[in-house]
């Protein structure tokens, strides 16, 4: 019985050629709109996470504030229940961000088996004077062999060389973002100012790109040794410790158990990014939902191309009852037809889905947004491919089992009398 059901499902759908290329080019467009648009999306994700993997902290140890201090009435007369006790205006304590003992704790954790590296960083607020024009930046004082070992920066560097940060006494690497609002270029000069009111008039000896808009926008590398210096601190002053794993899964585990040992707040790589990671849930949301939509919109469509062909049909249906087709055949042809308006219309979807996503990606964009891109990046995971096929066949097959059954529960007996 195979071939003649493939044969008579063929004819019908030949029969209406129209509504049956509507049908199909519904889970065409359905297919293709899923492979470009999640491609689009996960691969402006992994871009994202492959440059704050690659150029930040997996794990970041700094010594957080105690923004929750008793006051000393408090710590004099004790925390009674049945005791009020107001201040108001309560000033914070003047403390200082240094990691006390920080090198003695890198040395430990560079001893840990799960840490690939480990670099000393001193951060400070500064505004960066070139001439008339002044802008405000993050100094990032590192040991820039160990920084360039960890987060390749030399790999993002666009021009200079990061080896003229050590040679060079009073060298500076900029973020191409702060140079380009300053206004500097290579080895011109620029004014460091901090808030206690030191200076330094340093050399622009590199530019670098990581393309994290706000990072290349903000960062500024000097040694560790001058930022020191700008802050009138001794040499074992450091704020934050940078951490490489060799497992980036870990960082959050690693992050608590670093935290427990050395009394420090550290920050896994996740959780500094939450907000962003947040964003990315919500669109893959809305991404699946928009192609759940379509796709089921399409399967709606094939539901009534069956059933106009169940009803213009009803002779053909009798006729093959009457010479032995049993129900189950019946349903069998209807579902074929499904199916091949699901499977053509898939395979043409990921087709056009793969051009449109290779066409898109070969045009110029200049992205700016959390990440800056030159070209759009795609995502062309086969899991992708796999799943969108599926869900197109799942779709045309529910949309084609109402029909099946209905067709096959007609009685040839009720079609003749009728005729």
């Amino acid at each position: 019985m195979r071939n003649p059901i493939w044969k008579i499902a063929t004819t019908h759908l030949l029969a209406k050629k129209r509504q049956t290329l509507v049908a199909t080019l519904g889970v065409t467009f359905g297919i293709m709109i899923f492979i470009f648009q999640a491609g689009l999306i996960t691969g402006f994700q992994a871009v994202f996470i492959e440059e704050t993997v690659n150029s930040t902290a997996n794990i970041h140890i700094f010594n957080e504030p105690d923004k929750d201090r008793p006051s000393i009435i408090q710590r004099m007369l004790g925390a009674e229940p049945e005791r009020w006790i107001v201040v108001r205006n309560q000033k914070p304590k003047d403390e200082l961000n240094k990691i006390r003992n920080g090198f003695q704790i890198i040395e430990a954790l560079e001893r840990h088996p799960d840490v690939s590296g480990v670099s000393p960083f001193l951060g400070a607020q500064a505004i960066l004077r070139a001439g008339i024009v002044q802008y405000g930046g993050r100094l990032a004082g590192v040991d820039i062999e160990k920084e360039d070992i960890n987060f390749r920066v030399s790999d993002y560097m666009i021009q200079g060389d990061v080896s003229r940060l050590k040679s060079t006494n009073n060298g500076i690497i900029l973020g191409d973002g702060l140079a380009d609002k300053l206004g500097v270029k290579m080895n011109d000069n620029l004014t460091v100012l901090t808030p206690n009111g030191n200076s330094l008039e340093m050399k622009v000896v590199g530019i670098n790109h990581t393309g994290l808009t706000e990072v290349d926008k903000n960062r500024a590398y000097i040694s560790i040794r001058n930022a020191q210096r700008l802050l009138e601190v001794d040499n074992s002053y450091i704020t934050d410790i940078n951490i490489k794993l060799k497992n980036i899964d870990k960082a959050e585990a690693l992050a608590r158990e670093f935290e427990r040992k050395f009394g420090y707040k550290a920050e896994d790589w996740k959780t500094a990014n939450a907000s962003i990671f947040s964003v990315f849930k919500i669109q893959n949301m809305v991404t699946f939902l928009i192609i759940a939509s379509i796709l089921i919109v399409s399967g709606f469509g094939i539901f009534n191309i069956l059933m106009m062909i169940i009803y213009e049909k009803m002779p053909d249906i009798a006729i093959l009852k009457a010479i032995g087709y049993k129900d189950r055949d019946i349903r069998r042809l209807f579902l074929i037809e499904s199916l091949v308006i699901g499977v053509i219309g898939g395979l043409m979807g990921l087709i056009m889905g793969f051009l449109l996503s290779r066409f898109v990606g070969s045009i110029r964009m200049d992205v700016k947004g959390f990440v800056s891109m030159e070209y759009l990046r795609f995502n062309d995971s086969p899991g992708f491919y796999v799943f969108a096929f599926i869900f197109a066949l799942i779709a045309t097959s529910l949309a084609g089992y109402f029909p099946a059954r209905k067709a096959s529960k007609v009685d040839p007996i009720d079609i003749i009398r009728s005729k």
